[in-house]
């Protein structure tokens, strides 16, 4: 399979940057480099491999307490433990990751003037590049609060005299952009195939929704919303009837608003951009002892039996279609991929068709008497699982190949998400939804994980807390949740924002797997700050840029 609009000829060289005070001034020297269609293409595409990728993704799920992290990915598991400093390699890649796609952008952006391309093609480029600019800019402000600012290349100057911009100011300007490349994009349904994975009006609209919704401006929240789910004008969007298959063939879907996109030219054998599965999925077919993170138990509680009542810790049977979807547990069933050459025996022979995760000791220590090649037990160490499970979300055994690398794209943008907006904002401005509210949004999503009927009907009372339950565990393992936390305990407790307090407490467990039954007790509880603080490599070149609020 090969990917048309891959993202893989990136023609523009930049110097590496790790700041601000950094800017690239011997990039694009070349007046006459703008003149060249292909050159404006790799402009483009280097755009997309700096808005967004695949760590991230992965990375924000330990910034809550949907996983646990472990030794092999140090800074993010100290951020979301309280046991970070201002030198932590999270904050300034954040940091620096933003700033450099702005240089990018504003490089592409300053010399739109000499691209000598078609109009119609211009247009739609530089609404892709604003687009990523308003991305990259809600970034900045979501994590740090008020940055510096600018719409062109600051000289290596004018960054040492910069000042930070109030995050009202630059969400304002964010809108404008996105508004403006909604007006300007194509839709989903007209796009060709070979630029699936491009942005679109949808994309412009729906981020705007998700920009109110970090603000908890739940108006601002149901107006976008409603432009995507009342009409057809920014696009044709509907819920895929299968959960499972929409993480399999459903990231072009109708489903599908905003993804990452990576690359094969001719299957598993030849991936030429991909993302490692093997340190979230089972061992025996990962990658060898290197997990990044394990969900929780309290994650896993969440999943229901489809009549609705709250499942005991390992009673996996009967569970919310969404459950066995994305994670891996004591006693399921995985495809094993042919291209990792695993050594495990499945229901095909060794290393083909599927084969037994065991993550209980006594369980694994039994079957390894006929396999002796299993490693997926829960052993004490961090190279296994910390909590007794695995992710499984995203995992397509078809698309890794050899060194566990996918090629399959990764929605960041789904339509479920747009109507769980609508449901919560709704909600919240006005304390209730209707029935037909409820049914086309919450009871939509519980139908099609499964569950009976009397527990897809709205409830009479406690639709806030159900309202969040559905978000977690319909967007579960898709790095949203360390937002949503935010921004419940600013709604519940507003002084977070104003002296960067600890938002999250909790102890991380896992199943009940240890001898005497109890729970396993990860080693660190949560307690993660509200703002990430200014890198202390910043403030050192840019003192003035002063630290934020628990810092």
């Amino acid at each position: 399979m090969k990917k048309n609009f891959s993202f893989l000829t990136l023609a523009l060289i930049f110097t590496a940057c790790v700041g601000l005070e950094q800017y690239p001034t011997n990039s694009f020297t070349d007046e006459t480099y703008w003149e060249y269609e292909e050159n404006v293409d790799a402009a483009l595409n280097l755009g997309y491999s700096q808005c967004w990728n695949d760590g991230l993704y992965w990375n924000n799920n330990m910034l809550s307490d949907d996983v646990y992290g472990s030794r092999h990915n140090p800074d993010n598991l100290a951020i979301a433990t309280g046991l970070a400093n201002t030198r932590n390699g999270r904050f300034s890649s954040e940091w620096n990751g933003c700033y450099q796609e702005l240089r990018t952008l504003h490089t592409a952006l300053d010399n739109l003037h000499r691209m000598k391309i078609s109009d119609a093609k211009k247009a739609r480029y530089e609404a892709e590049w604003r687009l990523m600019r308003a991305w990259t800019y809600l970034r900045l402000i979501t994590w740090f609060g008020d940055v510096p600012f600018f719409t062109t290349n600051p000289t290596n100057a004018e960054t040492l005299l910069m000042t930070r911009k109030s995050a009202d100011e630059i969400r304002a300007f964010i809108l404008e952009e996105l508004e403006f490349a909604a007006g300007r994009l194509p839709k989903n349904t007209q796009i060709p195939a070979a630029e699936n994975g491009r942005y679109t009006c949808g994309t412009a609209v729906a981020i705007k929704a998700r920009v109110y919704l970090l603000n908890n401006d739940w108006d601002g929240c149901i107006r976008e919303c409603e432009r995507l789910i009342n009409g057809t004008e920014y696009g044709s969007y509907a819920l895929a009837p299968d959960f499972a298959e929409l993480f399999r063939t459903g990231h072009y879907g109708p489903e599908s608003i905003m993804t990452i996109e990576f690359a094969a030219d001719g299957g598993v054998e030849k991936i030429v951009r991909g993302w490692g599965v093997g340190t979230y999925i089972p061992q025996s077919i990962g990658s060898g002892g290197i997990v990044s993170f394990s969900p929780t138990q309290e994650l896993v509680d969440c999943f229901r039996k489809t009549n609705g009542s709250v499942a005991a810790s390992t009673d996996y049977a009967d569970r919310d279609k969404r459950f066995y979807a994305t994670l891996a547990y004591n006693g399921c069933q995985i495809e094993i991929p042919a291209a990792i050459n695993a050594k495990v025996i499945g229901s095909e022979g060794v290393g083909k068709g599927t084969y037994t995760c065991w993550t209980k000791r006594d369980n694994a220590d039994y079957a390894r008497r006929t396999d002796p090649a299993l490693m997926d037990d829960y052993n004490g160490s961090q190279d296994r699982t910390a909590t007794g499970y695995y992710a499984l979300k995203n995992y397509v055994a078809e698309t890794i190949g050899p060194g566990s690398s996918s090629y399959k794209p990764l929605m960041e943008f789904r339509y479920a998400d747009i109507l769980l907006m609508y449901a919560e904002s709704l909600f919240e401005k006005n304390a209730t939804l209707t029935t037909a509210q409820w049914d086309a949004t919450i009871g939509a999503l519980r139908h099609r994980a499964g569950f009976d009927n009397a527990y897809c009907a709205m409830p009479s009372s406690g639709l806030r807390e159900a309202i969040r339950l559905e978000r977690r565990c319909e967007l579960a393992l898709e790095g949203r949740r360390c937002y949503d936390l935010r921004r419940w305990a600013l709604l519940d407790n507003p002084s977070l924002a104003e002296t960067g307090g600890y938002y999250l407490t909790t102890t991380a467990t896992g199943a009940p797997f240890m001898d005497d039954g109890s729970p396993i007790v990860c080693q660190n509880p949560y307690a993660i700050k509200y703002w990430f603080p200014i890198p202390q490599s910043e403030l050192e070149q840019v003192p003035q840029l002063g630290q934020n609020p628990g810092w």
